[in-house]
This record gives structure tokens, C-alpha cells and sequence, in this order.
């Protein structure tokens, strides 16, 4: 029996199963197996580059800084 099989009669006998918590189980066991793999494209493979190049060269500002800025430009 070859993959495709297999996933057609596992498709077949969950629609027969109407037990709402074995579904659940169920589910939780595909999604562990099933992983989602992201795929960037150049644009974001760029971005994240410069990114990481701009915290390289420490060209970034403290969370508090920020914060203190945002306060004032809020009270203006």
C-alpha cells in the first residue's frame, strides 16, 4: 500500500468518526507531525538581512529610549 492510499483510507474512516473528542486528539496528533514550513521570499530573505546587518553594527535604539520619545511626542 503506497502513501496515497494510506492517506485516502485514513481519510475515509475519519469521516465515519463522529466522537468530537477523539477528533480533537486526533488533530493535535497531525498538527504535532505536520510542522509548517515557512517560505520566504528575496524580498523577506533581504529584509531580514538588513535587519540583522543594522543589529550587527548596533544601529538600533533601547525599548526605553524609545518609550520616553513616544511619551513626549505624546504630550505635545
Amino acid at each position: 500500500m503506497n502513501t496515497l492510499e494510506l492517506k485516502n483510507i485514513l481519510k475515509f474512516k475519519i469521516n465515519l468518526i463522529n466522537d468530537k473528542k477523539f477528533l480533537e486528539a486526533l488533530t493535535i496528533l497531525i498538527e504535532s507531525k505536520t510542522d509548517q514550513i515557512i517560505t520566504l521570499s528575496n524580498e523577506h530573505k533581504n529584509s531580514l538581512q538588513t535587519s540583522k546587518n543594522e543589529y550587527l553594527l548596533e544601529n538600533f535604539e533601547n525599548n526605553n529610549i524609545l518609550n520616553e520619545e513616544m511619551e513626549k511626542w505624546l504630550k505635545e
